[in-house]
């Protein structure tokens, strides 16, 4: 429960002034010294979190890279399978042909 101020006296509230005025005299600096601080490390965050996400779009971007060249390596090696067996298939025929033309023996 608060005293009023009345009944405290001129003297008393003289008192509280002073170690009011004490109080923030010395709390007003540690606070402003505490919010650079706070403004410092909030800076610092937006610096590195920028620069994370840098790292991340190279790695990306480097990944995509290597994915089409996987993609093109597969790609070209299932157009070669597909010409072999093309050429296999024309070849197996033409022997059948060849085979048929043959007497029986």
């Amino acid at each position: 429960m608060a005293v009023p101020v009345k009944q405290i006296g001129e003297a008393g509230a003289k008192a509280f002034s002073s170690f009011r005025e004490t109080v923030q005299d010395l709390l007003v600096p540690e606070l402003r010294a505490i919010k650079v601080q706070i403004e410092s490390l909030t800076q610092e965050m937006r610096l590195r979190n920028e620069q994370l996400v840098q790292e991340m779009r190279l790695r990306d971007e480097q990944l995509m890279q290597e994915m089409r060249l996987r993609d093109e390596r597969q790609t070209k090696a299932i157009d070669r399978l597909s010409e072999k067996l093309d050429f296999s298939m024309e070849f197996r025929d033409r022997l059948t042909q060849l085979e048929a033309r043959l007497p029986k023996q």
